[in-house]
């Protein structure tokens, strides 16, 4: 999702340093002030790691959807520091990427 937001291709390597460290090329290649794309590996990570601990503590399992809505609502906190209240909110961050 996110790498469709930031139009770019990319190859998954093999450990999470190098992953890091090609993250740093794509914003790179943005050309903007905005420092937003940096906070996208956090924000998956802590997103796939929250899920992780509902489905092996709760039982609880979310749709790829959901875990994707959560991700990009977590992104969405942590560039405006607001909560999303309404679904027109996020649309409107979303375009605004």
């Amino acid at each position: 999702m996110f790498l469709c937001i930031l139009r770019v291709n990319w190859v998954m390597p093999k450990t999470t340093l190098e992953f890091l460290r090609q993250w740093e090329g794509v914003g790179r290649r943005r050309r903007s002030k905005e420092d937003w794309w940096k906070c996208i590996p956090a924000c998956i990570w802590w997103t796939l790691w929250k899920e992780r601990n509902e489905r092996s503590h709760d039982g609880k399992l979310n749709s790829t959807q959901k875990i994707k809505m959560n991700s990009l609502s977590l992104l969405y906190f942590l560039c405006k520091q607001d909560l999303v209240g309404e679904v027109d909110s996020l649309v409107d961050f979303k375009a605004q990427l």
